[in-house]
């Protein structure tokens, strides 16, 4: 087939320079085809609506940092942080912040601090301040943690708490000694082992705050992850529980400790928290929560969040902590059917039991048309 020479655009013009005879050319516009002409794009007209002006959080927070340090009187040591945390109240109380604005927060006291420490000649920079002016304390349960208690309690003295309750119990190494030397935490020594849920319920025994968060010996987390479950309980939550649920693999893959944490959920009409629960640190109580369901429930915690449930307690997840891919696995933790999960599943089933002596066997379940007394 013979090609006849091509005259104007073809042969000289805009398509003179283009590789016509590449490969993807040819692929693209074969022989014998026809080039549409493109249509002129015409530029999109822009939205007549204003633009988003992101607000500078960090920007804000030195300013009114510099402006506290520079019209209020140098705290004194002792009182340093509790002094610092009641002007920074003052500062967002027509702030708003809520589970999507907390790095907001964060930002915002980061930048309070730095402003404050540059005006006032006193180093703030690593604290972090609370958004309550309640009392706050933490409860923590440790036995041979020696090697990540110190980083824990780092994190825990950024904060202005009230108190620091360390419950040291079975312990074989130097855990007690290095909480005693390098932290001011209320230290409660136990030679024999009496398990962290236990301790737990001690701690929260020797302490009169308004909220009481609880962490672990072996796992470091950051004060500013702290802060959403102290607010919440403040803004008038009586627990605070880590929102796991979005750590967890598909449901068919969930082990049988998680399927029974949202079993119990659901049974006590709250399947919105799923397979969240007190088992999981950290989390908070008000100080109403330990006078209702009592202290001694928190022995087990499964039995004393479905407690506070059937009571009538306002119960929620308002942050997510990765606490799974973080846990430290032992010898009692590992493998299938192991003796911790074999402990929290015989805990949820103490709590069905506790609630169903509360609100009768079928719990919130109704009964239907069964007529159960013609067989009595």
């Amino acid at each position: 087939m013979k090609l006849r020479k091509k005259k104007g655009a073809f042969a000289g013009g805009l398509f003179r320079h283009k590789a016509v005879s590449s490969r993807n050319s040819r692929l693209q516009h074969p022989l014998g085809t026809i080039r549409l002409k493109r249509k002129k794009i015409l530029p999109k007209l822009k939205s007549r609506s204003a633009p988003r002006i992101l607000f500078n959080w960090k920007g804000w927070g030195e300013q009114v940092g510099r402006e506290d340090a520079l019209h209020h009187p140098k705290p004194e040591d002792s009182c340093s942080k509790k002094m610092v945390n009641n002007q920074w109240l003052a500062r967002i109380k027509e702030k708003s912040f809520n589970k999507k604005s907390w790095p907001h927060y964060c930002e915002a006291v980061k930048g309070y601090l730095e402003g404050y420490s540059l005006i006032s000649g006193i180093n703030v920079r690593e604290w972090m301040l609370l958004p309550t002016e309640r009392t706050v304390s933490v409860v923590i349960s440790v036995m041979n943690e020696e090697a990540t208690v110190m980083n824990v309690l780092h994190q825990l003295q950024r904060m202005p708490l009230e108190e620091i309750i360390v419950v040291v119990n079975g312990s074989g190494d130097s855990t007690f000694q290095r909480v005693r030397k390098g932290s001011s935490a209320i230290v409660v020594y136990y030679p024999e082992p009496l398990g962290y849920d236990v301790g737990r319920a001690i701690g929260s025994k020797l302490t009169g705050s308004d909220i009481v968060v609880y962490v672990d010996g072996d796992m470091t987390i950051a004060a500013e992850q702290l802060i959403p479950f102290i607010a919440a309980i403040d803004r008038g939550a009586d627990v605070a529980l880590n929102h796991i649920s979005p750590y967890l693999r598909t449901f068919a893959h969930w082990d049988g400790v998680s399927m029974v944490k949202q079993l119990i959920n659901v049974s006590l009409g709250r399947p919105d928290l799923g397979a969240d629960s007190l088992t999981a640190v950290p989390h908070a109580l008000s100080r109403k929560a330990l006078d209702t369901i009592g202290i001694e429930q928190l022995m087990v915690p499964p039995k004393a969040q479905a407690l506070a449930i059937a009571k009538g307690l306002v119960v929620t997840a308002p942050w997510s902590v990765d606490v799974i891919t973080t846990n430290r696995v032992n010898q009692h933790n590992k493998g299938a059917n192991n003796s911790v999960s074999d402990m929290i599943i015989g805990d949820h089933i103490e709590a069905l039991h506790a609630v169903q002596q509360l609100g009768g066997e079928r719990l919130s379940f109704t009964d239907l048309i069964r007529k159960r007394s013609y067989l009595v």
